[in-house]
């Protein structure tokens, strides 16, 4: 073999590499390199339209972490905020969440003047773990309200078609608090998502 040229193996071994990489970009929807968010395709609302939120979560109280109480009917479609609201259920023990929660802050810095509130709504326990997620808060600089949601909440946003009730949970809705998307477990490309159907939200007066 003459020196400084590749082996057989070692070229198929490159050829491997280069369509197994091509295999992940279009596997994930896009450019891996594209840390931005931004999406190339516009929005399309989801047809059906997702199943209503049970209304019985209306009424239920929460606490949020600032120590004042609050229910889902005073956070959403209230003519007195009038805002798109984002509820996003996490917890500091889920790894998915985690990943999620920088784009939540990136949504609410951008889109926050233009009349979209983003809200997490911990699956923590609220008497035993307050200081944990405060500290978590502080952590990775959260810049919207949150809250601690009760498993009865969540049940009644999720639906009965998936009892084992997964997180991270984002649900997007307008002004007048119709549901105008929703996503269920983690979301690749979520940032893109969640800023298609917030600026479809924004519009749909």
């Amino acid at each position: 073999m003459t020196e400084g040229k590749p082996s057989l193996i070692r070229r198929f071994t490159y050829i491997l590499i280069f369509l197994l990489f091509s295999l992940a970009i279009s596997c994930s929807g896009g450019n891996p390199f594209n840390r931005t968010g931004k999406s190339s395709t516009a929005y399309t609302p989801p047809s059906p339209e997702p199943t209503p939120v049970d209304a019985r979560a209306n009424h239920l109280k929460m606490l949020m972490l600032d120590g004042t109480s609050t229910t889902i009917q005073d956070l959403i479609g209230n003519n007195k905020n009038n805002k798109v609201v984002l509820v996003n259920f996490w917890a500091t023990w889920c790894p998915p969440c985690r990943a999620e929660i920088p784009d939540l802050v990136a949504l609410q810095q951008e889109y926050k003047d233009k009349g979209l509130e983003v809200i997490g709504l911990s699956l923590n326990d609220p008497e035993s773990d307050q200081e944990e997620v405060k500290a978590f808060a502080k952590k990775f600089s959260i810049n919207y309200r949150i809250g601690f949601s009760s498993e009865e909440i969540l049940k009644l946003f999720t639906g009965p078609n998936d009892p084992r009730l997964p997180i991270p949970q984002t649900y997007i809705f307008d002004r007048n608090g119709k549901l105008i998307d929703d996503v269920k477990r983690y979301r690749s490309g979520f940032r893109a998502w969640a800023e298609g159907a917030v600026n479809y939200a924004l519009n749909n007066l």
